[in-house]
C-alpha cells in the first residue's frame, strides 16, 4: 500500500511538472520574434543560437513532393506506423492457461527531408528531424488480417511484418501526411544548412511544427497547464491526507 501511495505522489508531481513545462512553452512562444520566412537569413548569427518563429504555408523542399508509401498521398512529410496484433497462451494466478491478445509495434518511421515554409516575404527551409508536425492528416488507419493487400505492399517495400508467425492475428496500418499547402507555424533555431537559411531543432525544447496558429497553441497550452496543475495538486493533497488519516493502510 505504501508503494501505491508513493506512486500516486509521483503521478501528482508529474502532472505539476507537465503544467510547469506548458507555462515555459507559453513564455518561449511569447518571447520568440515572428518574422517572415524570407527574412530568416537576416537574423542568422554564427556565434549563438537564435530562436525564431514563422507563420506560412508548407511547400515541397529540395526532394520535391513526396508520396506516402501506403496510400501514395502527395505530401511534404509523412509517418508510417504498423502494429502487429498477436495471441499468446499464458497462465493465470490459478495456473490455468488462457489466450491473451497483445500488440507490438513492428515498424514506425517518418521522413526527415527538409521542406519549405512560404509566405509573402519568401521561403525558408524547415528541417523536421524527429519532430512530428502537430495536426498532420491521418491518411490511413486500417486493420487487416494476417494476409491482405496492405501487408503485401508493406513487404514489397522491405518491411518485415512476421505474417508467417502462427501467433499473428493481423496488423493495423497507420499513415499520417502533411499535405503541400497546409497552414504552418514553426518555432525553432535559425541556422545555415548547406549554404541556405533554415529553421532546425533548437538545442533545448520546445521545437514546434504545427498546422494550428500560435494563438490556438497558446490557448490549448493554457488549458492543459490549468488542468494538469489542478489535478496534480489535488492528487498530492488527497494522497497526503489519506496517508495522515490512515497511516497503517
Amino acid at each position: 500500500m505504501m508503494l501505491f501511495r508513493i506512486l500516486l505522489l509521483l503521478a501528482g508531481a508529474g502532472l505539476v511538472g507537465w503544467a510547469l513545462y506548458e507555462m515555459y512553452r507559453q513564455k518561449v512562444m511569447a518571447a520568440t520574434p515572428t518574422i517572415g520566412a524570407g527574412d530568416v537569413h537576416t537574423i542568422l548569427d554564427g556565434d549563438r543560437e537564435v530562436r525564431v518563429e514563422v507563420h506560412g504555408t508548407s511547400a515541397a523542399g529540395p526532394a520535391g513532393v513526396l508520396r506516402s508509401p501506403l496510400t501514395s498521398a502527395p505530401c511534404v512529410w509523412y509517418r508510417v506506423k504498423i502494429t502487429r496484433k498477436y495471441t499468446e497462451w499464458e497462465r493465470d494466478k490459478d495456473g490455468n492457461r488462457k489466450r491473451v491478445s497483445k500488440e507490438e509495434s513492428v515498424y514506425d518511421t517518418q521522413t526527415a527531408d527538409p521542406f519549405l515554409v512560404t509566405d509573402v516575404s519568401g521561403k525558408v527551409l524547415l528541417y523536421p528531424a524527429k519532430k512530428r508536425p502537430d495536426g498532420a492528416t491521418q491518411a490511413l488507419n486500417q486493420y487487416e488480417g494476417a494476409r491482405g493487400p496492405l501487408g503485401d505492399l508493406a513487404e514489397s517495400l522491405g518491411i518485415r511484418l512476421r505474417r508467417d508467425t502462427p501467433s499473428t492475428d493481423g496488423h493495423r496500418f497507420h499513415e499520417w501526411v502533411l499535405p503541400e499547402g497546409s497552414p504552418l507555424y514553426a518555432l525553432g533555431s535559425a541556422q545555415t544548412m548547406n549554404g541556405q537559411p533554415a529553421i532546425c531543432e533548437p538545442s533545448s525544447p520546445p521545437y514546434i511544427i504545427s498546422t494550428s496558429s500560435e494563438d490556438q497553441l497558446v490557448r490549448r497550452s493554457r488549458l492543459t497547464a490549468v488542468a494538469t496543475s489542478v489535478g496534480g495538486v489535488l492528487l498530492m493533497i488527497g494522497t497526503v491526507t489519506w496517508w495522515i488519516m490512515v497511516p497503517q493502510a
